[in-house]
């Protein structure tokens, strides 16, 4: 399969499905920011999620309508959106589902798509639903589990599929968003924790979504593009075992996207705040517009190679936009700087000072380790001992059509980091995927094989 071989928006109204866990749902983003409709873009009823979060029917709020694409706040459980004076009372640590990444990933697609001149107002809309459960493993997300949560996505397709019949139009899903892996990461209900193990429920899940949700319930013959997410951030662990598995499939399974790890931006902890889901969104949006619209491929910002040569570690990345540079992701509310940019070396023998990193070219680093890394040498970014974060990003400059926002749960007044960046657009460029790779000597070359990467 190649990007020509994958659906396209070409249908009157173009399904955008959101699946996974808590993230994927919107858990803790509230209150809602795009809370106006901002394109011609779509949802099924008042809301992109269901009446009920965790129930295997998918039951469009007030009735199968198409209406206007807008976040709202509703209560975790099941029950419509909220008031604002009930959102307004919601208080720290309340996990009502509000903003989620739906929203800016559809608006910013359409905004791409009309300002490219690829569609035309009001013609081949766009339609964005949420099927989502928190908490919940990707064993528990998959066909044939019980309780029968795949079922939101037959469902969730079936009536939008309806509803535009029913209106004298043609249907079809163009893409699919995948938000899941925390579960995993931690080992909740005795889930599988091993990359392998992971990788191939993910296949699994990717090729039933394919056969029953786009060939069956939405009845099209094109597979629809699948767009994932990184676990990391405040979930990772120290292996990474989940997140490289990640990494693996989307480089290795055509029709799979990673369009970025969560760790850069804003959050409540182990969810997102508002301003998070819409970064993490606008993010989504920008890389399905270089897939779908411009039928471009895409990888994200991932090592190539690393050569060691006594004290040097020298690594190559793959750059979507050279030259690589540093920065600093969110850590809640606060920019963060973790040890060594991010980057942490481990053999036998335990952790491998890094006495200095520095960018060495357009698309490589170069290290000098306080010693020659001995049997079992392993290059790590963004794992527990970094926070689950890094530093390293590339040079894209294109930035969100939104902006942060004020936002309650910044405080009043908000922490100087938030303060500085408030009415300014979320920047877009792509942040280093956390990985765990084996370290070689510089005379035996790291085949993508070696570390991983399924081919």
């Amino acid at each position: 399969m190649t990007v020509r071989d994958l659906a396209r928006p070409r249908h009157d109204i173009n399904h955008v499905l959101v699946y996974g866990q808590s993230l994927s749902s919107g858990w803790e983003g509230w209150p809602a920011l795009s809370v106006a409709p901002r394109t011609d873009s779509l949802m099924l009823g008042r809301s992109v999620r269901a009446l009920e979060e965790a129930a295997p029917a998918w039951t469009p709020v007030d009735g199968a309508a198409f209406r206007p694409l807008a976040a709202t706040v509703q209560p975790p459980g099941a029950g419509g959106p909220l008031s604002p004076d009930a959102v307004a009372a919601l208080r720290p640590g309340d996990v009502a589902l509000g903003e989620t990444v739906a929203e800016a990933a559809v608006h910013g697609w359409r905004a791409r798509q009309l300002a490219a001149g690829a569609a035309s107002p009001g013609a081949a809309r766009l339609l964005a639903s949420v099927c989502g459960v928190g908490g919940r493993s990707i064993e528990a997300l998959s066909r044939g589990a019980e309780p029968a949560l795949f079922d939101r996505l037959t469902g969730c397709v079936a009536a939008a599929r309806a509803a535009a019949e029913a209106l004298g139009l043609s249907y079809g899903v163009a893409a699919w968003l995948l938000l899941q892996g925390e579960n995993n990461v931690v080992g909740a209900d005795g889930c599988l924790t091993d990359g392998p193990g992971y990788a191939a429920r993910l296949a699994r899940l990717h090729a039933d979504v394919t056969a029953h949700v786009a060939q069956g319930a939405a009845g099209q013959g094109a597979a629809p593009a699948l767009f994932i997410y990184q676990t990391s951030g405040d979930c990772a662990d120290e292996t990474l075992a989940i997140a490289q598995a990640q990494l693996d499939y989307a480089l290795g399974h055509p029709g799979c996207f990673l369009a970025a790890p969560v760790y850069p931006v804003t959050s409540k902890g182990w969810h997102l705040d508002a301003n998070g889901y819409r970064w993490l969104g606008a993010q989504f949006g920008k890389v399905m517009h270089r897939v779908l619209t411009l039928g471009q491929g895409w990888r994200p910002l991932h090592p190539l190679r690393a050569r060691q040569d006594g004290r040097v570690l020298e690594v190559d990345f793959h750059v979507p936009v050279p030259p690589l540079r540093w920065g600093a992701p969110f850590a809640g509310h606060r920019r963060h700087q973790p040890r060594e940019g991010g980057f942490a070396v481990r053999d036998s023998d335990g952790e491998v000072g890094i006495e200095r990193i520095d960018i060495a070219g357009p698309c490589s680093l170069r290290m000098v380790l306080a010693r020659p890394p001995g049997a079992g040498a392993v290059l790590r970014y963004a794992d527990r001992t970094r926070q689950g974060r890094g530093c390293l990003h590339d040079s894209d400059g294109e930035v969100a059509d939104e902006c942060f926002a004020p936002d309650a749960a910044f405080g009043a007044p908000p922490a100087p980091d938030i303060a500085a960046v408030l009415g300014t657009p979320y920047p877009l460029m792509n942040w280093c995927t956390a990985f765990a790779m084996p370290i070689r000597p510089a005379t035996q070359p790291v085949p993508l094989a070696a570390w991983g990467i399924l081919r």
